[in-house]
């Protein structure tokens, strides 16, 4: 996979470009970076050009202040930068935040698809709102071993990506465990800081994007209630779920991930 690392802009994240035709933007989760997308890359990269970034605060964009804002300016830099037009911009877990950040900050006009992948578009729970994270995941979250103690912190979440173990996954707990290792725990907090301040409800209603909404129908993290409450707001978008899968269906069932990427990205205009 050629690696490329851009300058031009002082936001611009490191990022891995591979393959020719429209491309494909794939924005990983917290406390991950642009290698969970390296299978991905490779299924798709005879179709699609893929471009994956570390996001700001992750791998090797750590440099980068960890928020929210300066992620969505990150990806704004990232798709002006290199011409990315008519780009499929894909999200999952953080990278769905992201994405509709940066959709409602910057505009529509660069990208033809949304898809994101088992999230919410508030995190947080409130009195007008109960679907964020479920209580198991917001319990570790709170966790006071999630400053003191990071890898026990980064066990608990690599157990939550996943519903199982099994053969075909592209990744297993024990290396998603290490990644997690590998980041900076005080990016990470910031990190997460920042999601739990996130509200990007009024802008599902405003997405005209064709979106296809993944998910694992094991998830722990999100309730399933999510799903319907954004498809009411955004008629042109649909579900699509995976069997065999938690929080990680591009993971935990790679091959089937990829073909329905792939037909989604051909469907669009």
């Amino acid at each position: 996979m050629q690696t490329i690392r851009a300058d031009t802009f002082v936001f611009t994240p490191f990022f891995r470009d591979t393959g020719a035709g429209r491309p494909v933007i794939l924005l990983h989760g917290w406390t991950m970076d642009g290698s969970v997308f390296d299978d991905q890359a490779d299924r798709l990269g005879q179709r699609f050009r893929c471009v994956v970034p570390d996001l700001p605060g992750h791998g090797k964009s750590r440099h980068i202040t960890a928020n929210i804002p300066r992620s969505a300016e990150a990806l704004r830099d990232l798709i002006e930068a290199q011409k990315l037009n008519g780009a499929i911009l894909v999200g999952w877990s953080m990278g769905a935040l992201i994405a509709w950040r940066y959709l409602s900050r910057y505009g529509q006009d660069r990208i033809s698809g949304l898809v994101t992948v088992d999230m919410s578009p508030k995190i947080a729970n409130s009195p007008d709102w109960t679907f964020g994270l479920l209580r198991q995941t917001r319990r570790d979250a709170a966790d006071p071993a999630h400053a003191s103690d990071w890898d026990t912190r980064a066990a608990a979440i690599a157990r939550g990506m996943f519903s199982e173990e099994s053969p075909d996954q592209s990744m297993s707990q024990q290396a998603a465990r290490a990644l997690i290792n590998a980041q900076n725990p005080g990016m990470m907090q910031a990190m997460w800081g920042s999601m739990m301040k996130t509200d990007e409800r009024a802008t599902i209603p405003q997405l005209r994007l064709p979106w296809l909404i993944c998910y694992g129908m094991h998830s722990r993290i999100y309730p399933r209630e999510v799903r319907r409450w954004m498809l009411d707001r955004a008629p042109q978008a649909r579900a699509l779920g995976f069997s065999d899968s938690g929080h990680s269906p591009h993971l935990e069932e790679p091959a089937a991930f990829a073909h329905a990427l792939t037909r989604f990205a051909e469907s669009v205009d």
